[in-house]
């Protein structure tokens, strides 16, 4: 089954199989942003029940939780008033909600894991650390920012790898990939390569660890910021992935939902949007269940939305409308109600 690219949902084609064959069951929402939302807003209290009901929740952990005050000096105070760059933490209590979440694992490879330099990484890889919550995408060089998360799940094994795909070498330099010798986070630079030659490195990439029939995901920060639709360099790169091994794409960044695909063997999420923010706004989970045999049998819509930094189950017009967008667009839809 081929799914055509969705301009404004993040809704995919539901593989053949009845759901009552699912084994496993893989949450996935967008970006963590808890800068200026107070600790005692408690935004996951509202929505634990949602996050919890997969087996593994995944999110993007957007903004570092630290005290540290030195900021990143590769953002600069020009390109910072001006807004094309933004510096930005949040407060370390906010751990204790966050543990309590039903989140499971997190990707940390974007645009603002190193605002606050090696201080500010060391702190967030500490608090996930205290927690044992697997996390991919930062590390203390190049090789284990780049090495993924495994970890076992009913007795699937999972491989979560994360990388910041910006465009150019300059705008990842803005964000502090690591190197052979220094913190920072992992980075896909396709700059000046041909389309063989980056195959062949994201090939390289994913066989590490790998071994017979893993779930293997990537999540990728990349896209256009409030842009619906993917990029053609987004799905250029997404497609390559699945061609190279990755099951699922789970792309963030953009802040809004963008579409979402079936492409060959492999799930393509483009943008998860924001899972919670500062601000308000509607997003969603997707849920991808599996069976036994680890073949695909369901991908569900959930929405959820987020009202000044807490996040809670979506529903009335706001469920309405989007579910009669997927009714529309597909004819045996896997879209429920939060709870259902």
């Amino acid at each position: 089954m081929a799914c055509g690219l969705i301009a404004s949902l993040t809704v995919a084609c539901t593989a053949p199989g009845p759901r009552d064959e699912v084994h496993l069951t893989l949450g996935f929402g967008g970006d963590i942003m808890l800068n200026q939302i107070p600790v005692r807003s408690r935004p996951f209290s509202g929505a634990r029940r949602v996050l919890g009901k997969p087996d593994v929740m995944f999110a993007n952990l957007e903004v570092p939780l630290t005290d540290s005050t030195n900021r990143t000096t590769r953002k600069t105070a020009a390109e910072i008033a001006r807004r094309d760059q933004y510096v930005l933490r949040a407060d370390p209590g906010h751990w204790a909600d966050f543990r309590a979440s039903g989140i499971d694992a997190v990707s940390m490879a974007n645009n603002h894991t190193m605002d606050y330099g090696p201080q500010g990484l060391s702190d967030m890889l500490s608090g996930l650390r205290k927690f044992r919550m697997p996390y991919a995408g930062a590390g203390a060089n190049a090789t284990s920012a780049g090495a993924p998360a495994v970890f076992t799940r009913k007795g699937t094994r999972i491989r979560l790898f994360s990388a910041l795909a910006f465009m150019t070498r300059g705008a990842l330099w803005k964000c502090g990939p690591a190197t052979d010798k220094a913190p920072g986070i992992a980075v896909i630079n396709s700059e000046s390569q041909t389309p063989e030659a980056r195959k062949a490195k994201l090939r390289r990439w994913l066989a590490q660890g790998k071994a017979e029939n893993d779930v293997t995901i990537v999540a990728l920060h990349w896209g256009l910021e409030r842009k619906t639709v993917p990029t053609a360099f987004q799905v250029r790169l997404a497609r390559d992935l699945v061609d190279v091994g990755a099951d699922i794409v789970w792309g963030h960044h953009p802040h809004v939902l963008q579409g979402a695909e079936q492409y060959g063997d492999g799930l393509i999420l483009y943008s998860m949007g924001n899972l919670v923010g500062p601000r308000s706004g509607d997003t969603a989970i997707v849920e991808v269940g599996f069976s036994p045999e680890k073949n695909r049998q369901h991908v569900s819509f959930i929405p959820v939305k987020y009202r000044s930094g807490r996040l809670s189950p979506g529903g009335g017009a706001n469920w309405s409308r989007l579910n009669d967008a997927i009714q529309r667009q597909f004819p045996h839809p896997q879209s429920r109600r939060p709870g259902e």
